[in-house]
């Protein structure tokens, strides 16, 4: 079955790339023939007509706050900038992903047998862009089969206006198979698109096996971070710091951060480009404890069996990372900063690993059987 992804864009977010070559390798392990779709623009430019007008407007704003307004050049920056600071994510895209880049979906006509959205935060507006199309309005008139797999709304608040809600409700509802990523999101189809036959699915990166990661690992190695407390945040909190050095006392391992900050134009770009994935993975791989803000971090301290603490961060969507604690039965890692009488001896005690695996174990085979049920639908069809 020819099959074609629809996901986030495949800009430099490290869990974001590793879920599509995850989803796509999975579905290709079912013998399907897999491509993920990248629709560019990277950061489009305002309609020339309007432009003139957005630009005065960002110009009048930043001189009335003293230059703390919005950038007035901004999408020109980004443009400028985005291959340098891509370099080493657009490598990994390229060796794993291999995505097809389209500049419109009608370019896809008749292509493909099957789409599948997902996975990450692919139903949260403000991530995909024009959202009508993760759910797939572009194919209203082709005969194919529509599934989600782990798609995720990212939050526990509705970021849908009323009349996008209603149209999105009226795909979705032409779906043939539908899961998604956090517990939450079941109870928003029902509730917010009026669709009751969602289910809870793993993120994908958890379909694969430890091993796949750590092969990649082994191409950058990172030894600095071999032994070490590791800090990945997305999101820099006023306690990150202070929870870091806790736990650094109480372990008796230095920190190493691997936090990466690609978006601040304060920077020049040769100093914000994005190290390898494949070493963001060794550095988790290496460590004894992690600390993070990220969803994907903790998917992979799971695969790795690294203890970790998870710092709450509801910019980015506490949802997703709840739900997935409390799959695992995990929840004791989510901290919102340190407790004074807290002598840190909780967090040390040995992780269940067996109680973990078999989770892991139990959710992989539902997870697999709903994208098995769902991709034999086309042959019952036919």
């Amino acid at each position: 079955m020819k099959i074609a992804i629809i996901t986030l864009p495949l800009h430099v977010n490290y869990g974001g790339l590793l879920q599509a070559y995850a989803l796509k390798s999975v579905l290709e392990g079912m013998d399907n023939e897999v491509t993920v779709l990248d629709l560019r623009e990277k950061m489009p430019l305002p309609i020339w007509w309007k432009a003139p007008a957005i630009y005065l407007k960002r110009a009048v704003l930043n001189l009335v706050k003293k230059g703390k307004g919005p950038e007035v050049f901004r999408e020109l920056r980004a443009r400028r900038e985005f291959p340098v600071i891509s370099a080493n994510t657009g490598r990994f895209v390229a060796d794993y992903i291999t995505p097809r880049v389209i500049k419109d979906y009608d370019e896809i006509e008749e292509e493909f047998d099957a789409f599948v959205v997902g996975s990450d935060q692919v139903w949260r507006p403000k991530y995909f862009g024009k959202i009508e199309n993760a759910f797939l309005d572009f194919t209203s008139d082709w005969d194919v089969l529509r599934i989600s797999y782990a798609a995720s709304f990212g939050t526990d608040e509705l970021e849908y206006e009323y009349a996008r809600l209603e149209e999105c409700s009226r795909l979705l509802h032409r779906f043939d198979a539908v899961s998604v990523r956090e517990d939450s999101a079941v109870r928003f189809c029902d509730e917010w698109f009026s669709y009751p036959g969602a289910v809870q699915v793993l993120d994908p990166v958890m379909l694969l096996p430890a091993r796949t990661y750590l092969d990649m690992a082994a191409k950058e190695p990172f030894y600095p971070a071999e032994g070490k407390v590791v800090t990945y945040m997305l999101d820099k909190h006023n306690n990150t710091r202070n929870l870091a050095e806790f736990v650094r006392k109480v372990t008796g391992h230095s920190i190493y951060d691997v936090s990466v900050n690609p978006g601040n134009p304060a920077i020049p770009a040769r100093d914000r480009v994005v190290p390898p994935l494949e070493r963001w993975i060794a550095a988790i791989a290496n460590s004894s404890f992690v600390i993070t803000d990220s969803f994907h971090v903790c998917v992979l301290s799971i695969l790795f069996h690294k203890p970790f603490l998870v710092i709450a961060n509801s910019v980015r969507g506490l949802p997703r990372i709840s739900s997935l604690l409390r799959l695992f039965g995990l929840d004791s890692r989510l901290v919102q900063g340190i407790d004074p009488e807290d002598d840190g001896q909780g967090w040390l005690l040995e992780m269940d690993w067996d109680a973990i695996d078999k989770v892991l174990e139990e959710q992989r085979k539902l997870s697999f059987d709903f994208l098995k049920r769902s991709l034999e639908r086309r042959n019952e069809d036919e």
